[in-house]
């Protein structure tokens, strides 16, 4: 598994920005999903994923999703909003 992707901050625009421009040209994807793990002394695990219909991830050829793996040291205030103590986001 490839090393995560090491961020001082996460910020919606970037998480945004990645879904419109890194989209895979794959007829199964349909929407995104952030997922974290909140209250870790270390940071924000994050996994930024594309999703089909049903919200399951999209396989590469390989098997590895279509996405990336990050640790955000902080969230900005959009996205800590948007968690409000939850642990995944849709994005449409």
């Amino acid at each position: 598994m490839p090393r995560p992707l090491q961020l001082k901050k996460l910020t919606f625009d970037e998480v945004v920005r990645y879904f419109v421009e890194e989209r895979p040209d794959v007829p199964q994807v349909h929407h995104g999903a952030l997922l974290t793990r909140q209250g870790l002394s270390y940071g924000f695990p994050c996994l930024q994923v594309f999703v089909d219909r049903d919200n399951k991830p999209c396989l590469q050829p390989s098997g590895e999703p279509y996405g990336r793996f990050m640790v955000a040291r902080e969230l900005d205030g959009e996205l800590r909003g948007m968690f409000g103590g939850r642990e995944l986001i849709i994005f449409e």
